[in-house]
């Protein structure tokens, strides 16, 4: 061995401790820079869990079974939260929003309806819904005294003349009540010399009924009435129909036209 090799090995020998010593710092550094990205790795991870777990909330259905009956109940991202929901709390969850959205689909309901013009009806009432093949009932018991007839002229014993009559005249006592034959709404209540107190109410798809020779009214203008309600009663006969006596004025329209009410009375 040379004198150059005995001299790097008597300086290694003598610097033997500070050697081990950075061997040492090196491997300390080594091992906490692993650590350090372990964590910094398992962080992103747990985070990415976060995300995709957010993500399937958003996607939840709720399965419910109620009375042999499944129903799927939808849970928005919006509405969950760093807190865990339980089956329960998110079924319940899901019911107040298909509430809400009940309410709101029956809100705009009721604006369009009053938007297009049709006539509303109430939940007690039903749907104006007459047509040619329904049926109306009798207003109230009695004789045909003067049949419809606007195609051939009948006479009139007051008036002493043969005239068309766009109504039918059924005979009744005065304060007999007057039932009203087919589910509606009261559109007007008026009077004039002809048929006294009268009250139009429409039935739906353009028909109306009319009824005249009225006494006492029940109903006003706007008012619901269900068939077999009380109308009002009858009154004494106008002028114009002193000699047939009293009776109700009963008249069908579709728009404006007058139609045979016989033509629907079951």
């Amino acid at each position: 061995m040379n004198n150059r090799d005995k001299t790097f090995l008597q300086k290694l020998k003598d610097n033997a401790f500070y050697l081990s010593l950075g061997i040492g710092l090196f491997a300390v550094l080594a091992v906490v820079g692993v650590y350090t990205a372990q964590q910094n790795d398992l962080k992103i991870a747990e985070n990415e869990m976060d995300i995709q777990t957010a993500s399937d909330y958003a996607d939840l259905e709720v399965v419910e079974e109620t009375n042999g009956e499944v129903a799927k109940l939808e849970i928005t991202e919006e509405e969950m939260t760093e807190e865990t929901y339980t089956t329960e709390e998110m079924t319940e969850l899901a019911k107040s929003k298909d509430i809400a959205q009940e309410t709101e689909t029956m809100t705009e309901t009721a604006t369009t309806t009053e938007e297009t013009g049709e006539v509303p009806v109430n939940a007690d009432t039903g749907r104006l819904d007459f047509n040619s093949e329904k049926t109306i009932t009798w207003p109230i018991n009695g004789e045909v005294i003067l049949p419809y007839s606007m195609e051939t002229t009948v006479f009139f014993k007051t008036l002493d003349q043969y005239k068309c009559n766009p109504g039918m005249l059924i005979q009744a006592g005065v304060g007999d009540s007057v039932k009203n034959a087919y589910l509606g709404q009261v559109t007007s209540v008026t009077s004039d010399d002809t048929y006294g107190n009268m009250v139009t109410l429409y039935i739906g798809n353009e028909y109306s009924i009319v009824y005249g020779q009225l006494d006492a009214v029940y109903v006003k203008e706007g008012d619901f009435v269900k068939a077999g309600e009380m109308i009002g009663t009858i009154g004494n006969p106008t002028d114009s129909f002193v000699e047939e006596g009293s009776h109700l004025f009963f008249q069908m329209k579709t728009g404006e036209e007058a139609i045979d009410p016989m033509l629907f009375i079951e």
